[in-house]
């Protein structure tokens, strides 16, 4: 189990190694076992749909970094995988189908129940008979089906680590949602106080009669409009921070810090949401190759295959058909030829496979290995499809992002502060100032649209190869 447990762990990309200790463990399984009674309670009682509104009871979290002059701990993103993976209700319920897969070892050592036989024909026959009635099945029979319940557990567990995946990754967007839903607020806030400096300009140079009360109200509109868009930007922040406390099993209105976007101005500033542009991008067919020999689907149709391989041993073995067998003591009563006689009889019925010999069984087991291989083979297609797509999408957010972040944002808000200092001296009008505003407002927006382009490119790219791709 511990063994899994790290393997589960990889598969998140988030392990710290102290969380992989056996002395963990033991925790990490009585929260779900807590989790199970919890619900149980709560659905005999009556009081589930209090969900959202309690915390949750055992919490296991990865290491947290804690700003000065924050009061809440900022989360990372590799603690926010590792808190998510252990204590998120979606991952409980995934864990738990190995329990379940786990009782195929004791159904493979089933046998068929002896009977105990009782026979009484003392007035027509003058004999009783007691004894058992026991069924002989080839030890084959077990070792098949021990194997084939390997084989089931295996194929439980990379459906289960690739659900894992999976959510990892749904983890992570929810995670990007949150930075730039804050990168954008910051911005609107920025573009209000940035507005409303510009209406007190306009209402002192209408109040000295430079330019007409049309200016006012065009710049009184422009402020409305923003605060408009600042309202729906923390409604965004809000609606993310949810989702994400959510995901991790926290209390949806909790408390919860994201690293932030550096500031616009910092073109130099790395981020790990940013993307490194010292380091080159690998190539295509690097990241093709790495998806064959990773992506967790086509690692779940290898399982099958060797499931229904064990399957078929297991058909093939079942030919011979489990023979039953009778034994036990046969007594007469007292016949007038002779004496009254005690003694043993056996029974010994010998099924012949002549007419039922696992046929149907075996054809559909044949035919559902071919079916699989053909499935391998369409869904490697798929993968280099995926793979290809994604990186198409990394490489021209890459683009964006650097052509942004090298010129435009800077031009923008220089063209912007131009504008301002020109309305202010009396050189433009209004109009040209509100344009200039506008224009870098989109930019400002677009610019964060290509970091959240990025991200979705970024994450595809990893749940399409099935690695991550920051080790």
């Amino acid at each position: 189990m511990l063994r899994f447990f790290r393997l589960f762990l990889v598969a998140g990309a988030a392990c710290q190694a102290s969380l992989c200790l056996a002395a963990e463990m033991p925790a990490i399984l009585y929260s779900d076992t807590q989790r199970a009674k919890e619900i149980k309670k709560e659905l005999q009682t009556g009081t589930e749909a209090q969900y959202l509104l309690k915390p949750q009871g055992v919490r296991i979290t990865g290491e947290i970094s804690k700003a000065d002059s924050e009061s809440t701990p900022i989360l990372d993103l590799k603690a926010a995988y590792n808190e998510g993976l252990m204590n998120s209700p979606r991952t409980a319920a995934v864990r738990a189908l190995l329990d379940i897969s786990k009782a195929g070892y004791w159904a493979a050592t089933a046998t068929t129940n002896p009977t105990f036989h009782y026979e009484n024909g003392v007035i027509a026959e003058l004999t009783r008979r007691v004894g058992t009635d026991l069924t002989f099945s080839p030890p084959w029979k077990i070792v098949f089906r021990l194997l084939a319940a390997k084989a089931q557990y295996q194929e439980t567990k990379s459906e289960v680590l690739n659900s894992l995946w999976g959510f990892r990754n749904d983890l992570r967007r929810a995670y990007t949602e949150v930075i730039v839903a804050e990168a954008t607020y910051k911005t609107l806030n920025d573009i209000v106080n940035l507005t409303d400096k510009l209406m007190q300009v306009t209402v002192r140079r209408f109040e000295a009669g430079a330019v007409p009360e049309l200016d006012v109200l065009k710049a009184r509109l422009l402020l409305s409009q923003s605060k408009i868009d600042q309202q729906q930007g923390q409604t965004r922040v809000e609606r993310a921070k949810q989702q994400l406390n959510i995901m991790l099993g926290r209390p949806a209105e909790g408390d919860i810090e994201v690293p932030k976007l550096p500031p616009f101005e910092l073109k130099a500033a790395k981020s790990d949401f940013l993307p490194d542009f010292t380091e080159p991008l690998p190539t295509l067919g690097y990241f093709v190759s790495t998806a064959l020999q990773n992506r967790w689907e086509l690692k779940v149709i290898k399982q099958q295959l060797a499931l229904t391989k064990t399957q078929l041993r297991v058909t093939y073995g079942n030919v011979f058909p489990d023979q039953p067998f009778s034994v036990g003591q046969s007594r007469t009563g007292n016949p007038s030829p002779g004496p009254k006689l005690v003694g043993f009889y056996v029974v010994a019925p010998i099924q012949i496979p002549a007419y039922d010999f696992k046929q149907g069984d075996i054809a559909r087991l044949k035919a559902t290995a071919r079916q699989f291989y053909l499935q391998y083979d369409g869904q490697r297609n798929q993968v280099v499809a995926d793979v290809s797509s994604a990186y198409k999408n990394l490489v021209a957010a890459r683009d964006r992002i650097r052509t942004y972040r090298e010129h435009v944002l800077d031009d923008s808000a220089e063209v912007a502060r131009l504008a301002r200092r020109s309305y202010e001296v009396g050189q433009s009008d209004i109009t040209s100032t509100l344009q200039a505003q506008q224009a870098n407002v989109q930019v400002r927006s677009q610019y964060l649209d290509a970091i959240t382009s990025y991200q979705q490119a970024y994450t595809d790219l990893e749940q399409s190869i099935g690695i991550p791709l920051d080790d």
